[in-house]
C-alpha cells in the first residue's frame, strides 16, 4: 500500500494521538522512588522524578536527595516493562554515579550508564550529559534495553553525594512515526 493510500485509509481522529516524530516519553516522571540500601537525607525521594531540574550549580544539599558513602541505592519502578534508549541525570558535579537497569530475563541489575564526574571544583548540581542544556539525553552505547526498574548509586567522589532529577526515555513506537507520516501526507493532500 502506498503512503498516499495509507494516509487516506487512516482516520484523521487516530492521527491526533500519534506522537510527533522524535518525541520521547520520560518514563520516570512521577514514578515512585524507593531506597533499597543505605540511608539518605534532604528532599523527598519523589523529587527525583518530578520533572524539575534545579538551577545549574545549586548547592548539593539544597532541595536534593543527599547521602554519605557508597551504600545508598535508589530505585525507580517504571510501572511496566518498557524499551528505553536514553537518560538524563542531575547529580552533584564532583562525583561519579551509575545508572542500572533490571534485566528482565535474569533479574540482575546491569550497568546502563556510567555517569561521569563533571569537574573537581565542587560547583554543585550539574546535569549530565550536558550541563548547559537539560533536554540533551545520553543515548545508551549498547542500544535500547527492555526493563521495568532502574537504579542509581554513587561510584566515586568526595564521599558526599546528591541527586535531584533522573529521567529515562522510551524508544518511540514505530507505529507513531508511521501515523505521523500518514497524517502529514493527508494534510498535504487536503491542501491541494
Amino acid at each position: 500500500m502506498s503512503l498516499r493510500l495509507l494516509a487516506c485509509a487512516i482516520p484523521a481522529s487516530l492521527m491526533l494521538f500519534a506522537a510527533p516524530a522524535g518525541a520521547q516519553t520520560n518514563l520516570a516522571l512521577n514514578r515512585p522512588v524507593s531506597l533499597v540500601a543505605g540511608s539518605v537525607n534532604g528532599a523527598p525521594l519523589g523529587s527525583l522524578t518530578d520533572g524539575v531540574f534545579l538551577p545549574q550549580g545549586q548547592q548539593w544539599q539544597t532541595d536534593t536527595v543527599w547521602w554519605s558513602g557508597l551504600e545508598p541505592t535508589l530505585e525507580i519502578a517504571l510501572g511496566g516493562t518498557f524499551q528505553i534508549d536514553s537518560a538524563i541525570a542531575q547529580v552533584d558535579d564532583n562525583d561519579s554515579y551509575v545508572l542500572l537497569y533490571r534485566d528482565i530475563d535474569s533479574g540482575l541489575f546491569l550497568t546502563l550508564w556510567d555517569i561521569p564526574n563533571f569537574d573537581n571544583f565542587g560547583n554543585g548540581m550539574q546535569t549530565r550529559p550536558n550541563a548547559g542544556d537539560d533536554t540533551v539525553r545520553f543515548f545508551f552505547p549498547g542500544g535500547p534495553v527492555t526493563t521495568d526498574t532502574i537504579r542509581i548509586a554513587a561510584v566515586s567522589g568526595d564521599t558526599s553525594y546528591s541527586a535531584s532529577e533522573i529521567q529515562v526515555f522510551a524508544v518511540p513506537a514505530p507505529g507513531s512515526v508511521v501515523l505521523m507520516a500518514a497524517g502529514m501526507l493527508l494534510a498535504i493532500r487536503r491542501r491541494r
